[in-house]
Parts: C-alpha cells; structure tokens; sequence
C-alpha cells in the first residue's frame, strides 16, 4: 500500500500538468488470483485514489524472462487464469483493462467477463520483430466485439515497443492503425 501511495502521488503530479490517462502495469495479477481478490484490487484503487483522468490496468505476461517462458508451457492450450480475477477487476474503479492478446492463448471469450470496462486488446506481438498484416490485427479485434460492446474495444499493442528496432516499432504501429480501422 505504501508504494500504491507512492504511485498515486506520482499519477497526481502527472494529471496536474495534463495527462488524461494514467496505466498502471501489473505483472502478477495473472498468477495471484487470491491476491487480486484479497487486496491486489484495493492496491489499485489506492493508486487511483482522488484521479479525475482516465485510469488503466496493464495485465502483462512477461516478456524474454526464462522463468516466464517455461511458466506459459504450464499453461495448456488456453490461458484462462482472467476467469479468476476479471469479475474483481469489473467491480474495480479502474476504468480500462489492458490485456495481452496477440499470440497468447487468452480465449477471448473471457473479456466478456469485463461488462463495465474499456477493454484494451492487445493485437500486436512486442516480443516479435515481424510486423503484423492490417488483416491479422483486425482477426483479433472482430472476435473480441463478439464478447464485448464495440465502443467499448480499444485496439492497442501487447505491451511497449521501446525494445523493437524503430522501423519495426512504426511498422506495427502502422499495422495496428490500418487494422483497426479496416484497411
């Protein structure tokens, strides 16, 4: 709680000089599901405390880690550890979920358990250095709308691209451009 304070004061200072949208990431809420449901949520909303902005929640899975790696060969064919911590995150005050969806085995059915969020799709892979089709970013984004309301759907890469070589960085970002929009 002490660092959520900390965070706060920072996400504070940030929406003074203008910032509309404050994400807040978060590697464990994945793994901890007693946690998020315990006091991982009050966490967050301590951060949040007294913002007037927009607030997200980064879900991440973790990238190049070797622990992380051999982790998601655990996980089976679907990823569905989101069923044990979506209904706490709806009942949050957060107002988007950020989520990793290219190349995870995330079925997108479970975002339909986020009925009062924005949700934040990630449909371009960070960790590879092959730049999306427009087509293969707008797959994931139609199968989504299937399970939440459209406007509330907003297309977005997996995590940062800062590891990515620039041409690569704007090449996806180009990509996720045109397949969100349909082109």
């Amino acid at each position: 709680m002490a660092f959520a304070a900390l965070l706060n004061e920072e996400a504070k200072e940030l929406e003074a000089i203008g910032v509309d949208l404050i994400q807040f990431d978060e590697p464990a809420f994945n793994v901890f599901f007693n946690d998020v449901k315990e006091w991982r949520i009050e966490t967050l909303h301590r951060a949040i405390d007294g913002l007037k902005c927009t607030t997200a929640v980064h879900i991440c899975y973790g990238y190049g880690i070797e622990e992380n790696i051999r982790w998601k060969e655990t996980l089976g064919a679907e990823w569905r550890q989101y069923e044990e911590i979506f209904p706490a995150l709806n009942q949050s005050r957060i107002d988007q979920v950020s989520l990793e969806c290219a190349n995870s085995k995330v079925p997108l059915s479970l975002l339909g358990l986020l009925k009062d969020k924005q949700v934040m799709v990630g449909v371009i892979d960070v960790a590879s250095q092959t730049v999306e089709s427009p087509e293969a970013v707008a797959e994931p984004l139609r199968a989504a709308i299937k399970h939440v309301d459209p406007e509330r759907v907003i297309p977005c890469t997996n995590c940062g691209l800062a590891p990515l070589p620039r041409d690569v960085a704007v090449g996806k970002l180009r990509a996720l451009a045109a397949g969100a929009i349909g082109d």
